[in-house]
């Protein structure tokens, strides 16, 4: 059995710009903070990190949500469509890489969704964690719900997972590949 590749973490508009206008501030609060353990796991575990920013006319929107900052050694690319796949440099990156990628970040219904498709186009293996993505919907179970078609008509390459199930599955991975 071939060992599954590691995890690359793609965080996706966790900036300014995407919270101040939210609809529900206590859902972004939550998301935010799920973002941040999520981020903090991935460099313990040492995944590669990725962060795509929306092009944003303000320079205060345009920066990182307080404690989603990337690192030094973590690449930034500035999507010019609705999809992290719009920036060329990512796009090779994320193919070197081969996945899977675990989507978190701003929003669900715009570059969360388009980056799932175009990941799927290109053969990879996407794992969206739900409550590490924002909704920007007055009504958040009901967007929810509403995405879940199209994100569901993307498997077996795309599955919605909880955060903690990442993580527990590549503890499992782990200890599979250095078993006896």
């Amino acid at each position: 059995m071939r060992p599954r590749p590691p995890v690359a973490l793609v965080c996706l508009d966790l900036q300014r710009a995407r919270i101040t206008h939210a609809s529900s501030p206590a859902s972004v609060a939550r998301t935010a903070e799920t973002c941040r353990q999520v981020l903090r796991r991935a460099r313990y575990a040492r995944w590669p990190i990725l962060h795509v920013h929306r092009r944003e006319p303000d320079p205060e929107g345009a920066r990182p949500i307080p404690g989603l900052e990337p690192l030094p050694s973590e690449p930034i690319y500035v999507r010019s469509g609705p999809s992290a796949f719009s920036h060329p440099t990512f796009a090779q990156a994320a193919l070197a890489l081969g996945g899977p990628l675990a989507l978190i970040g701003f929003s669900l219904c715009d570059s969360v969704l388009a980056t799932a498709f175009a990941g799927v186009d290109r053969g990879l293996p996407i794992e969206i964690l739900q409550d590490a993505v924002a909704v920007d919907a007055q009504d958040e179970r009901t967007q929810r719900l509403a995405m879940n078609a199209p994100i569901m008509s993307l498997s077996p390459l795309c599955r919605i997972i909880a955060s903690e199930e990442l993580f527990q599955e590549d503890v499992a991975a782990l200890a599979a590949a250095n078993m006896p």
